[in-house]
Parts: structure tokens; C-alpha cells; sequence
């Protein structure tokens, strides 16, 4: 294997995979509410400038062009195959943008979010450090991201195998850490941001839009499972049926937020 990380999006998580839309708008669906609860309380201004990094499926993005009419909303990712149609992007623009190697200008936004990114990447501090400087000067940095910890707890022994095996798979392929977000907010404390916090929610497998989620997740990295954590076909597609069981529910990945100001001087 190549000794540096698989890229994001290059192979595991392609954005050319067949059920990628599905799986990204899953997600969205899952994560949504409470990433629009979370925004909603520090008050964005209507003339705000924002940018999203990695929007995935444009859901955020969308939310934000409606807070922010008299501002500035721009979307970006790696691949913006899944957002919507330009003649639905109201309000908001999509920009093809690697966040570990393309930049903005220092002072660009008033509010940067991100969601299920900055762990995927192996430099993730050095990237976030870059990411802060785009701030204006009193600019909000919002930061979501995934943790595994409730996993490791789940009293569901097949669950808790193929959900461990996945962020192992992760860890490896990508270099993941599914660790970092249960160290927040002291990342962000750490390069100079004020007035921060940050909270955690813990969702829940079952029939609902994250059983959906972890299925395709799990799918998409069958072969892994199988290869390398030795889970058989029948395990596999047992676990498959289990996560979105009306008879079945458990805590997935932890949604942790952290969030500060960049200071006004």
C-alpha cells in the first residue's frame, strides 16, 4: 500500500460509486436538524459570508443561503457531483476545492462550517490551522465531526465487530481518526480561537435515515471487512439487515461539534 494516506474520495467513498448520492443524502438527512439547531443559536447575520467545506450533497449550504439572503454562501468539495442542479443552487455557490491544498483569502468568511471532514485527513491539524486564517477578524469557525467511541460500549456483539472494523478500515485506507472530534474543543482552543464550546449528540441506527447511512458505509467497505477483520458474507449481510431493523437500535458514530471565534485583534 502506498505509504501515504488513500485520498478521500479517490477509492473507498468515490463519489462515482453507484450508491454515493444515497449514502451522502442519508447523512445529510440524519445529521441536519441538529447542525441547523446548532447554527441557528449564534445568530448569523443576513449579510454574512460563509463557506462549507465538503458539503457533500449541498444541504447546508442551501440552509445557510436562506439565513444569509444579503451575504455570501460558497460550497465547496472535492467532487460537486452530488450537489444540485445549478438552477436549485438559490443563493449559494459550488466550487471544486481541495481544502488541503487550495486556499482563500486571509479574512474571507464570517463563518466557516465543515462537517465530517477535518478526521478524514492525516495532517487535519495543520489543514484546520490553514482554514482558521480565512476567518475575518470576530468569524466563527463550526466544526462537526464523527467519533467512535459509543461503538466500542455497544452490548450487540456483531454490531460492535463490524462497527469497530469499520473505523479500522478507515484509520488505514484513509487515515481516519475516529478519536480526534472526542478531543474537541481543545483543538481549536489550541490555535488562538476565543468563546469556545463545543456538544455532542449520539445517533441512532434503526429504520431511519443513519441505519441507511451505516448500511451503505458498510457496503462500500465489504471487502475490507471480509479480507481483513474476517467477517463472513453472512455476517455481513446480517448486519446489513440488522441496522435498519424496526426491531433494532443503537448508538452509531458520536456527532461531536466544537466551535470559537477567530479574535478581533
Amino acid at each position: 500500500m502506498d505509504t501515504a494516506a488513500e485520498r478521500y474520495g479517490d477509492r473507498l467513498f468515490s463519489h462515482t460509486h453507484g450508491d454515493e448520492a444515497e449514502r451522502l443524502g442519508a447523512l445529510a438527512r440524519a445529521l441536519d436538524p441538529v447542525t441547523f439547531r446548532r447554527l441557528e443559536r449564534f445568530g448569523l447575520p443576513e449579510d454574512a459570508r460563509c463557506l462549507d467545506i465538503g458539503s457533500g450533497a449541498g444541504t447546508v449550504a442551501a440552509w445557510l443561503a436562506l439565513r444569509c439572503p444579503k451575504g455570501e454562501v460558497v460550497a465547496t468539495d472535492v467532487d460537486t457531483r452530488h450537489f444540485p442542479p445549478q438552477e436549485r443552487r438559490r443563493g449559494w455557490r459550488a466550487l471544486e476545492h481541495d481544502v488541503t491544498a487550495d486556499s482563500f483569502p486571509e479574512g474571507s468568511f464570517d463563518l466557516v462550517h465543515a462537517r465530517w471532514v477535518f478526521s478524514h485527513h492525516r495532517d487535519r491539524d495543520t489543514v484546520l490551522a490553514r482554514v482558521v486564517r480565512w476567518l475575518a477578524p470576530g468569524g466563527l469557525l463550526f466544526v462537526e465531526d464523527m467519533a467512535g467511541f459509543p461503538l466500542e460500549s455497544s452490548p450487540h456483539p456483531l454490531y460492535r465487530r463490524v462497527g469497530l472494523g469499520m473505523c479500522e478500515t478507515v484509520e488505514r485506507r484513509l487515515g481516519t481518526d475516529c478519536a480526534w472530534a472526542r478531543t474537541f474543543p481543545s483543538p481549536l482552543r489550541s490555535l488562538g480561537l476565543v468563546q469556545v464550546g463545543a456538544e455532542a449528540t449520539l445517533p441512532t441506527v434503526g429504520p431511519g435515515p443513519m441505519g441507511r447511512f451505516w448500511r451503505l458505509t458498510a457496503e462500500q467497505m465489504a471487502q475490507d471487512l471480509h479480507t481483513v477483520h474476517g467477517l463472513s458474507h453472512g455476517e455481513l449481510a446480517a448486519f446489513s439487515a440488522l441496522v435498519e431493523s424496526p426491531d433494532f437500535s443503537d448508538l452509531c458514530l458520536a456527532d461531536v461539534a466544537a466551535w470559537g471565534r477567530r479574535p478581533l485583534r
